[in-house]
């Protein structure tokens, strides 16, 4: 048996990935249809590496797990990522059946292998087409990486597009994609590791060739797996956190307006809710109201003696106080805490909280 340091750290990630499935399975309150598609992608992953992880120790031979047991996993990883991506966009395509049809690379040649592997089991060499089917392994492989370029760029495309058109809504939380859109540019260096690999590999046969790729692909289970159920758990308590506090709660005890505009400013902050947008600006802001950027600056530094930042980071913090105290959220995380009261991220929202009451979030909840 061949064990080392590279193999052992993808066998780790291997088992992160069932973890990760186990977790998702036998919890339904990370049951959605994003994470479907995550969980069934962090599986293909781990099973493509586990397979591969077997190979290299010395369980199979190598001859014979390329014409027997190796299974093109890799062609199941371009559809199911682009699936996953899109659902967290929350798109709506009507893909009906159709989507199955982004299975068709890997059926075709799975079917193609099958066949291969059956000829060989009972000892007939597949006739007329033997060459080509010797190939398959190596054939899905290289379709699988421009498969799989395809669609990361294509997300990459969808994701750029989904944050400038994003539009703030009570009625609906919009998810922050700046983690998956990191994942899939890491993903596009895995992919040139992964090119590398087949044509060393193509010329050599040597394993170690695959090392990084396989390394990558573990560091990928784990970044995806532990990030995106973490992200889809934040989106669930922020959407509860909006359907409560539009029920129940709103910010009050503001200082006396001093002139239309002010009142106007008050009226699209507060009694719309738009502080809650961690979008916006000042220049949105004075667009919306038909007024000059400098001239809105200059009132709320006149009228309302602070800055628009710290207006809205006090409006915001505010909300957050209400959250916080609230013991329906007892059990909620500080991020969607803070998301939902119109922070950009938790560090923004620890930042401003502290500046503002002298103590962190947590500092503050566990003393109310």
């Amino acid at each position: 048996m061949n064990f080392n340091i590279f193999n052992s750290l993808i066998l780790a990630g291997v088992i992160q990935g069932f973890v990760f499935a186990f977790i998702w399975l036998f919890n339904k309150k990370y049951r959605a249809k994003s994470t479907y598609y995550l969980i069934a992608l962090i599986l293909v992953y781990s099973l493509s590496n586990l397979q591969y992880y077997l190979l290299d120790i010395g369980v199979f031979d190598y001859t014979r797990f390329y014409d027997l047991y190796q299974i093109p996993l890799s062609l199941l990883m371009p559809p199911l990522m682009l699936l996953y991506g899109l659902s967290l966009m929350d798109t709506k395509y009507t893909w009906g059946t159709k989507k199955w049809l982004l299975f068709t690379p890997f059926t075709v040649l799975f079917l193609l292998a099958s066949y291969y592997k059956y000829q060989l089991l009972v000892n007939q060499r597949p006739s007329g087409y033997s060459e080509f089917l010797d190939g398959i392994p190596l054939w899905a492989e290289f379709v699988a990486i421009v498969f799989s370029a395809i669609v990361i760029l294509f997300l990459l495309y969808k994701i750029s597009n989904h944050q400038r058109n994003r539009q703030f809504s009570l009625s609906k939380v919009s998810p922050k994609l700046n983690w998956f859109r990191n994942i899939l540019i890491f993903n596009l260096f895995a992919i040139l590791l992964w090119t590398y690999s087949e044509i060393a590999f193509a010329s050599e046969s040597e394993n170690y060739y695959y090392y990084p790729v396989w390394l990558v692909v573990a560091l990928i289970i784990y970044w995806m797996g532990h990030v995106g159920i973490y992200k889809y758990g934040v989106d669930q308590e922020r959407k509860n956190i909006r359907s409560h506090a539009r029920s129940t709660y709103s910010i009050s005890d503001q200082p006396p307006m001093k002139s239309d505009t002010i009142r106007a400013l008050e009226h699209f902050l507060i009694a719309e809710k738009n502080f809650l947008d961690s979008q916006l600006t000042l220049e949105k802001t004075a667009e919306k109201l038909q007024v000059s950027q400098g001239h809105l600056s200059k009132l709320i530094n006149t009228e309302l003696q602070q800055s628009f930042k710290d207006y809205l980071n006090n409006l915001r913090v505010t909300e957050a106080k209400l959250h916080l105290t609230n013991p329906d959220f007892a059990n909620y995380t500080l991020a969607a805490i803070g998301l939902e009261a119109g922070f950009n991220s938790k560090s923004a929202f620890n930042a401003s909280f502290k500046k503002i009451t002298g103590m962190t979030p947590s500092q503050f909840k566990t003393k109310g």
